[in-house]
């Protein structure tokens, strides 16, 4: 089994970016290793990060709203809010992905608990977010600003959360500088 995921992995790495703005695609080079096992892609609009992730956004009604009554990509698995995930029992998850979805809420604690009580030991929290200072420059630049952002972040944010979580080895808590005008923070953490 390990030696399939491995050539998945190889041959999703090697693809390159679309140049569609979906940030799961352009950042999915930087995220892969940690995506292996069972797991969920929160926000996915359909286009889950990895094919083997489960697909979880909005209910229908809402998405259509949310994502100007564009149909989805593909099946979405579950529908619901990202703050509860009662699908999932404690610790039966190899990882919890979200990508450019947590900005959208004002109060982290409860949401990273939340997607931390799912992931079993040895799996993987892994976000991306827009840098607030960056992410204004994008928009000085001429990128469309996002009205559904509450709480942008920075470098070392997320880190501060999960510490006062606990359980959680953090891998990485940094800007992507992946191209120019990046503006998005990568944050990875392992479940002890």
């Amino acid at each position: 089994m390990e030696d399939i995921c491995l050539k998945m992995v190889r041959v999703f790495q090697e693809k390159p970016a679309t140049s569609m703005s979906n940030e799961s695609i352009r950042y999915r080079h930087l995220t892969i290793p940690y995506l292996f096992g069972n797991g969920v892609d929160l926000g996915s609009g359909g286009n889950p990060v990895v094919p083997w992730a489960m697909s979880m956004d909005l209910p229908m009604g809402e998405f259509l709203h949310y994502r100007s009554n564009n149909q989805p990509e593909n099946a979405i698995h579950l529908q619901g809010d990202a703050r509860n995930l009662h699908w999932f029992r404690d610790g039966v998850l190899d990882f919890v992905y979200s990508s450019h979805l947590l900005e959208d809420f004002l109060d982290w604690d409860p949401i990273l608990r939340e997607w931390s009580r799912v992931i079993k030991p040895g799996g993987h929290l892994v976000i991306l977010v827009p840098d607030k200072e960056l992410f204004n420059e994008a928009i000085r630049r001429g990128q469309p600003p996002n009205c559904a952002h509450t709480h942008e972040s920075r470098p070392g944010e997320l880190s501060e959360y999960i510490k006062r979580i606990g359980g959680f080895e953090i891998i990485q808590d940094k800007l992507t500088e992946c191209h120019p005008g990046d503006y998005t923070v990568l944050f990875i953490a392992r479940k002890l």
